[in-house]
């Protein structure tokens, strides 16, 4: 219920700004670094490793130096695991679709645009599999006994993008974006595992 909330207030913010606004349609792609804060573990610990993304943005500026964006990213993110007591380690790879919602601020420079923007992500998980020599996990297999998967499928948090337009419409921009909700499902209570993401992109405003 909260994330169908989350994109209702979003929908009724674009719905109610001003009709005189000025709205651009774009493309991006990122590379990334992405990995988990890990909490209440002595165990295990998470690395970042590089992964990639790609999607399309909707830009309105509503009135002069502020604007709003919503992007739609598929995201294929990959991260190393580390049991510290067992020594295993591990492959981890994950393929979703994110939305992050920015309140941003620009800054003509001449010709060119230089905008910061903050505001909250949502992002659904489609694929995430945890694979060492000793085992392979789809960790959003249910446990036909119990009916839960290892992993929540839902996140939400907050990003951060800082980038810069350049004459021709071509973007540069990093994100740092933070998940606020714990993934580990129900019976997992010793280990808190945060998602963490870091990109780095070029996009292009229609």
């Amino acid at each position: 219920m909260k994330y169908q909330l989350f994109f209702l207030v979003m929908t009724l913010c674009l719905l109610t700004l001003p009709a005189q606004g000025q709205l651009n349609l774009g493309m991006k792609a990122d590379m990334t670094l992405s990995n988990y804060l890990v909490e209440k573990s002595t165990n295990l610990n998470s690395s970042m490793n590089v992964g990639s993304s790609t999607g399309f943005f909707c830009k309105y500026k509503w009135y002069e130096n502020r604007v709003l964006e919503m992007d739609v990213m598929f995201r294929y993110l990959t991260s190393k695991f580390k049991n510290q007591s067992t020594s295993e380690t591990a492959d981890f790879s994950y393929f979703g679709i994110e939305i992050p919602v920015y309140s941003m601020l620009q800054a003509d420079i001449g010709d060119q645009i230089l905008y910061v923007g903050l505001g909250p992500f949502a992002s659904f998980g489609l694929f995430s599999r945890y694979e060492s020599a000793q085992r392979c996990i789809d960790l959003y297999h249910e446990d036909p006994v119990s009916r839960k998967a290892t992993m929540l499928r839902w996140d939400f948090g907050v990003g951060l993008i800082i980038g810069y337009e350049l004459k021709c419409k071509l973007q540069f921009n990093y994100n740092y974006h933070l998940g606020f909700r714990n993934l580990m499902n129900d019976g997992f209570e010793n280990v808190i595992m945060v998602s963490q993401l870091n990109s780095f992109g070029v996009g292009y405003r229609f």
